[in-house]
C-alpha cells in the first residue's frame, strides 16, 4: 500500500519501533525473500504522528538469518531457532517528520507465525521492560541501537540483539536458552558474533531488569515526555536583505531530547510560532518542526531601523506526554508485534523556548555645503548646529556640524529617537566672514520656516533625510554683507559728564559726485531716554555713491553751550555694526581779570586810572576768537592801600586763551601779574627799571575748556603830568 507524505501533521513523532521475532511455526521460517504486513495506526485512538495514519501502514521483512541454524527446524523455548526478520514501516523515509528513517517493527510471541499479509490492529501496551528495549534498542533500519553501549557496531545485528532482549523480556524464553541457541552449530555466525551479540543482549535484559534504570519513567511505567528538554538554537541576531524583504540570520532549530538526550522530534505533535505583528515565518521545509526564519518587508523593517526594535520569537511545543510499547494484533495464531506509541491519558507535554533578534538602530549623517549666492563659490567658516523638534518648537540644540574647511559640513550620527516624528532643524548661527546669515531661502517653504524657526527643516525617514519641500535643501546660499551701521552719539557735559537732551544731531551723507558731503541732511538722530544715546531711526548703509562717508554735526546745541559737535565716520565693515560717539559740549567761559595799584599813586585831579585788555585764542573746533575790556578804578574800588577792581567777559566758547594788557598807561607801568586759577598760567618777562620800579611784560595763558579763568595785574606809578588819569585812547576791536 502506499504511504502518503505527512503534511498537516503535529511535531516530531516518536515512535521507537523495535524488534522481529523468531519464528518457531515452519510457516514462519521462509526461506528467502520477503513478507509484508499491515498496521492499522488509528484504531483505540493510537497514532503515530509521524506517519500518515489516514491509511493502513506498510510493513515489509527481510529475512536476517545469520544466526539461524537450520530453517526446517523450529525450535523451542528451550533452544530457539533464532532465524530473524527485519521489520519496518515502508515508505516512512518519505514522510517530512521522519527526516529519510524507515521506523522498526518488532514481534512477540516467537512460537507463532510470522505475520504475512495480514492487518495487525492495537490491543493494549506491553511491560515497561519491553518498552525500555523499545527505547534504548536499534530504532531506525540501517542504523544502530540507540544506546552506545548495546551496540555491535553492525546495523542488522542490533535489530537481532533488540529483537532477542523483547523476547527474554517477553518470558518466551530465557538467556540460558538464547546462550544454547547460540551456541548450537549450524549457523553462518563466528564464535566472535555469537559472543558479542551475546553480550549486547545480556547487557540490555540486565539494564531492563534494573530498577535503577527507570528514570524518566513515570511510577506506573510509562515514558514520560515531561522529563525531555526544548530549545531553540541554530539562529544569529543578523539580518540581511533579499528582494523586497529582510530576513534573519541562521535559521531556528527546533532541539527536543527525550529522557537520556535522545531526538524525538518527528513525534511532536503541535510546533507554534509566536511573532509580532508585521513579522513572518518562512520555514525551510514541510516538516512539523521545521527550520525557519523570519521575514520583514524592506519598508517595515526600514521604519524599525529609525527607533530599532526587539523582536520576541517564542516557539512552543507539544508532544504526547506518557509512552509506551503499543501492541497489535491479528490473531489466529500470528504474532503480535509492538512499537512504541502514546496514551491518550497522559496529555501533552507542552515546552517552550524564547529567543530575541535585535533590528539595530540607524543613524544617518549628513552633509550640506555652503556657496556664495552671487557666484557659487564654496564658504568654509560658518557655524551650523542641528536643533530637535519637542513637539512645538526646536528648543534642544543636540551638536554642531563639522566644518570640512571646502565648504562642506557635516553632521554624523543625526538619531531618530533624539526628537519628535524625526524633525529636526538646521540652523546657522555664524556666516563666514563678511556674509548674512540669513541664508537665501530656496522657495516659499523656506521662507515660512526661517521666519517661524529660524533654520531649515529637516525631516529623517526609512528612506532617509530630506528638506522637506525644499529643493536642493543641502545648500545654504549666503549674501554678501553690505556695510551698515548705527549710531549712538553720548551728548554730554564735558565739564560735569551731565547728559544733555536739548541737542538737535543730523548726520549727512557725502556725494561722491560733488566732492563733499550734501548740504541736506540725511536723517535727524532721536533721542532714546532708556539708553540716554541719539540714535539713528535707520542704519546707514554704504553705497557706491556715499562711499560709506557720513559725517556726523550738531545743528543745534543746548543753551549755554558753544562749540558744536562734529565728526567724519567711514563704513567700511560687511554686516551691520554699531558706531559709538562721544560728543561733549562745553558750557561758555568767564574771564575775570583784576587791575590793582596803590591807592597813594592815585591824582584824581588827574581822572580815574584805567586800564586795558585783550583776550584772544581758539576754541575747541579752533575757531579763533578776540575779546577787549577795560577797567576803569574809581575811589569807590579802594581796600586798604590798593586800588583794586575786577572786570569779567562772559560768553567765551571754551578753548585755549591768552589774556595780557594791551598798551601802556601813561605815569604806570606792569610791575606784576599773578595767577588766580589753576587753569591760567603767567609767562612774565623782566623789561627796563624806571625810576627804580622793575618794568616787566606780562602774559597768561588759560585753558578755558573746563573752567573758567582769573588773573590779577599790579601796576606802579613811576611819571607825572603827561596825559590825565582818565584818559581813553580810541580802540578799534573786530568782533568775530
Amino acid at each position: 500500500m502506499k504511504i502518503f507524505r505527512k503534511i498537516l501533521c503535529g511535531l516530531l513523532a516518536l515512535a521507537a519501533v523495535l524488534g522481529c521475532a523468531a519464528a518457531a511455526n515452519p510457516q514462519a521460517v521462509r526461506a528467502e525473500g520477503e513478507e509484508t504486513f499491515f498496521i492499522n495506526p488509528s484504531q483505540g485512538g493510537i497514532s503515530t504522528f509521524s506517519l500518515d495514519n489516514s491509511s493502513n501502514l506498510n510493513v515489509n521483512n527481510e529475512r536476517y538469518d545469520k544466526f539461524c541454524w537450520d530453517k526446517t527446524n523450529p525450535g523451542d523455548s528451550s533452544c530457539p531457532q533464532l532465524g530473524t526478520g527485519l521489520k519496518y514501516i515502508v515508505g516512512d523515509d518519505l514522510n517530512p517528520d521522519g527526516r529519510g528513517n524507515w521506523r522498526y517493527v518488532y514481534c512477540l510471541e516467537f512460537e507463532k507465525s510470522s505475520p504475512w499479509g495480514q492487518l495487525m490492529s492495537f490491543v493494549g501496551f506491553t511491560n515497561r521492560k519491553i518498552s525500555y528495549a523499545l527505547y534504548y534498542g536499534a530504532v531506525y533500519y540501517g542504523q544502530p541501537c540507540r544506546y552506545a553501549g548495546y551496540s555491535t557496531g553492525d546495523w542488522q545485528m542490533d535489530y537481532f540483539v533488540t529483537q532477542m532482549a523483547i523476547h527474554i523480556l517477553n518470558d518466551e524464553f530465557t538467556l540460558g536458552a538464547l546462550r544454547k541457541s547460540l551456541d548450537h552449530p549450524g549457523s553462518a555466525a563466528t564464535d566472535g558474533e555469537k559472543e558479542l551479540a551475546y553480550d549486547r543482549i545480556r547487557k540490555m535484559v540486565n539494564d531492563a531488569n534494573d530498577q535503577g534504570n527507570y528514570g524518566g519513567y513515570t511510577s506506573d511505567g510509562w515514558i514520560d515526555m515531561g522529563q525531555g528538554t526544548f530549545s531553540v538554537t541554530g539562529y544569529q541576531d543578523s539580518w540581511s536583505k533579499s528582494g523586497e524583504s529582510y530576513v534573519s540570520g541562521g535559521a531556528f532549530q527546533a532541539n527536543f531530547q527525550s529522557y537520556y538526550g535522545y531526538d524525538y522530534r518527528e513525534q511532536i505533535a503541535d510546533y507554534q510560532i509566536e511573532v509580532p505583528q508585521q513579522v513572518t515565518v518562512s520555514k525551510s521545509d514541510e516538516k512539523t518542526y521545521s527550520d525557519f526564519r523570519l521575514q520583514i518587508s524592506r519598508e517595515q523593517f526600514e521604519n524599525w531601523q529609525l527607533t530599532g526594535k526587539t523582536i520576541p520569537v517564542k516557539v512552543t511545543m507539544k508532544i504526547p506526554r506518557y509512552w509506551g510499547g503499543g501492541i497489535y494484533r491479528h490473531g489466529n495464531g500470528i504474532q503480535d508485534v509492538c512499537f512504541l506509541t502514546w496514551s491518550h491519558s497522559g496529555g501533552d507535554a507542552v515546552y517552550s523556548d524564547s529567543a530575541q533578534l535585535h533590528i539595530p538602530k540607524v543613524t544617518r549623517d549628513l552633509t550640506i555645503r555652503k556657496q556664495d549666492a552671487d557666484d557659487g563659490k564654496a564658504l568654509p567658516g560658518a557655524v551650523f548646529s542641528l536643533w530637535a523638534y519637542d513637539g512645538n518648537s526646536y528648543g534642544k540644540k543636540l551638536k554642531n556640524f563639522t566644518d570640512n574647511g571646502d565648504g562642506t559640513y557635516t553632521c554624523k550620527e543625526i538619531d531618530y529617537t533624539q526628537t519628535v516624528d524625526g524633525w529636526f532643524l538646521v540652523k546657522e548661527e555664524r556666516a563666514p566672514d563678511g556674509y548674512d546669515k540669513r541664508y537665501v531661502p530656496g522657495n516659499s517653504t523656506d521662507q515660512s520656516d526661517y521666519e517661524a524657526y529660524g533654520g531649515r527643516q529637516l525631516h529623517m525617514t526609512a528612506a532617509g533625510l530630506t528638506f522637506d519641500g525644499v529643493p536642493e535643501g543641502t545648500v545654504f546660499k549666503d549674501e554678501k554683507l553690505v556695510p551698515q551701521a548705527r549710531l549712538e552719539v553720548k551728548k554730554y557735559d564735558a565739564a560735569d559728564d551731565r547728559i544733555l537732551e536739548n541737542a538737535e544731531i543730523s548726520v549727512f551723507e557725502w556725494s561722491k559726485a560733488s566732492g563733499t558731503y550734501k548740504e541736506k541732511p540725511l536723517q535727524l538722530l532721536t533721542y532714546d531716554r532708556d539708553s540716554q544715546r541719539y540714535v539713528t531711526g535707520e542704519a546707514l548703509t554704504r553705497t557706491e555713491e556715499n562711499q560709506g562717508k557720513f559725517l556726523i554735526k550738531e545743528t543745534q546745541m543746548p543753551e549755554g553751550y558753544r562749540c558744536p559737535f562734529s565728526r567724519e565716520i567711514q563704513i567700511s565693515k560687511p554686516g551691520l555694526t554699531t558706531v559709538s560717539v562721544d560728543a561733549p559740549n562745553y558750557p561758555v567761559r568767564t574771564v575775570s581779570i583784576t587791575k590793582r595799584i596803590r591807592a597813594a599813586d592815585v591824582n584824581w585831579a588827574h581822572g580815574n586810572p584805567t586800564f586795558f585788555f585783550k583776550i584772544s585764542g581758539k576754541d575747541v573746533n579752533g575757531e579763533e576768537h578776540t575779546y577787549r575790556c577795560f577797567v576803569e578804578l574809581t575811589a569807590q574800588d579802594q581796600s586798604g592801600e590798593y586800588l583794586e577792581k575786577t572786570t569779567a567777559v562772559s560768553g567765551i566758547p571754551a578753548g585755549n586763551y591768552q589774556v595780557e594788557e594791551e598798551g601802556e598807561v601813561l605815569r604806570y607801568i606792569l610791575a606784576d601779574a599773578q595767577a588766580l586759577t589753576e587753569n591760567a598760567k603767567v609767562k612774565k618777562e623782566n623789561l627796563e627799571k624806571i625810576n627804580g620800579v622793575q618794568k616787566i611784560a606780562a602774559s597768561f595763558s588759560c585753558d578755558l575748556t573746563l573752567a573758567d579763568a582769573a588773573v590779577r595785574f599790579f601796576n606802579e606809578k613811576v611819571m607825572h603830568d603827561r596825559y590825565t588819569d582818565n584818559q581813553v585812547l580810541a580802540n578799534h576791536i573786530s568782533l568775530k
